[in-house]
């Protein structure tokens, strides 16, 4: 008989997509936990009473495999073995650290953590995050994206009908309309592709909006013909779009995504893709229609961003020069290295059919963390265990080293650039 795995969501709701689709494709009896907080949100001075969450997970204690999902998943592995789980962790961090929450979820994560564990990230540069941070790691995406959906879509070209967009060459955006994914950027160079391409039709797709920053960008945009927003797209749809689409591209250098999930959907559906030389990115592009552009330091404020040049470049080689790799190439290649029917094989370790994948042998990116941040992370190094995670629960003073946030995330960007920037002399530490 199967073994049943526990599993304990992104968000805390007792609904998971995810724990359907390990259900499904391994055929192993998951047990998703219901009415747990979620770890991913919100500074540590808000987290719930340990006894309270020990309370909501007593019935995963006798399991011997439990997933959890976000950096939040390392203080659940953590409150799990403090209160005698003796069974596999795997970790789905989804995203890149985001600050002193993160780290102090991981660094009271490795007080625990036993070698049968597993920790699966997106793409090598944040698996090198992760080990700069002393947890080891395994590079790959489990769940992939939906390879039912996204394919060559006969058909597809329907959704020019439904959504209103004319006949012309279509350059496509689907992500978070959040700030951090840059679309003013992008919005600038896809102004300029249509001097250059005058049937060009610009869409922006998106499920998570920041209203201010969309209606902002909007509001400039009024007289710009060619400009079609579409906003919480169904699967169906967005899988039409890709497919009708002549190139997909982003200028997001993100701290947070790991892996480039949309990029690969495009690919996936024939779409030649366009992306920063930036985490995920630079993997997911590595096959036929993938094209990666530099990324910049900007000499004012130090923040990264895309070339808004080579981006142009990129997108203008894309729409005119010949030789393109056929779509049914570039659908079949991309199918083969992201589909979930693939990618879930990954994870065949919790039904007891297949080894645990190997660790990635990966170099740790050259971190630097704030100097105020190295004592308490020694102190919670020279504590027991169960003493270390009382310490972080209880008396650590979060709000003062959460201050400090912002640093740990620009060196946390600059070592997801491929290469990383040139450091600049000083001397790297992280605190371990």
């Amino acid at each position: 008989m199967t073994p049943t795995v526990g599993y304990i969501p992104y968000t805390g709701t007792g609904h998971s997509a995810e724990a359907e689709w390990l259900q499904d494709h391994l055929s192993v009896p998951v047990q998703v936990a219901r009415d747990v907080p979620s770890l991913n949100e919100g500074p540590l001075r808000q987290l719930p009473d340990v006894e309270f969450l020990h309370g909501t997970i007593r019935e995963f204690l006798p399991l011997p495999a439990v997933v959890a999902e976000g950096p939040g998943g390392f203080l659940w592995g953590a409150l799990l073995r403090a209160h005698g789980f003796s069974g596999t962790l795997t970790v789905l961090p989804y995203v890149n650290p985001r600050g002193w929450c993160d780290v102090a979820a991981l660094a009271s994560y490795r007080r625990f953590a036993d070698r049968r564990d597993r920790v699966f990230l997106g793409s090598t540069p944040a698996a090198a995050v992760y080990q700069a941070l002393g947890v080891e790691t395994s590079v790959g995406e489990p769940y992939g994206i939906d390879d039912g959906l996204f394919t060559i879509r006969p058909g597809a070209a329907r959704i020019r009908d439904q959504l209103r967009i004319p006949a012309g060459r279509v350059l496509l955006f689907a992500g978070r309309a959040q700030p951090d994914k840059d679309l003013y950027r992008l919005l600038r160079v896809s102004l300029k592709a249509q001097v250059l391409f005058s049937d060009l039709q610009i869409v922006i797709a998106t499920h998570v909006v920041d209203r201010g920053y969309l209606d902002a960008a909007r509001g400039l945009l009024r007289s710009s013909a060619g400009v079609h927003f579409v906003l919480d797209p169904a699967p169906e749809q967005l899988a039409d779009l890709y497919n009708v689409a002549d190139a997909f591209v982003t200028a997001s250098t993100s701290h947070f995504e790991t892996f480039g999930r949309a990029p690969a959907e495009a690919l996936a559906c024939g779409t030649a893709a366009v992306a920063p030389r930036y985490d995920g990115f630079a993997e997911v592009l590595a096959q036929p229609g993938g094209t990666l552009v530099d990324v910049e330091i900007d000499p004012a404020t130090g923040e990264l961003r895309a070339d808004e040049e080579r981006l142009l470049r990129g997108i203008f080689d894309v729409l005119s020069a010949p030789g393109q790799p056929p779509r049914h190439e570039v659908a079949a290649t991309a199918r083969r290295r992201f589909g979930r029917s693939t990618t879930l094989r990954e994870l065949g370790y919790l039904a007891g059919r297949a080894p645990r994948p190997p660790r990635t042998p990966v170099r740790p990116a050259r971190l630097r963390l704030p100097d105020a941040w190295c004592e308490p992370l020694e102190e919670a190094g020279r504590r027991l265990p169960p003493a270390a995670l009382a310490w972080m629960w209880n008396d650590c003073d979060h709000d003062r080293l959460g201050g400090y946030d912002h640093a740990f995330t620009s060196q946390v960007r600059r070592s997801l650039c491929v290469p990383p920037p040139v450091d600049d002399g000083q001397e790297v530490t992280t605190c371990r």
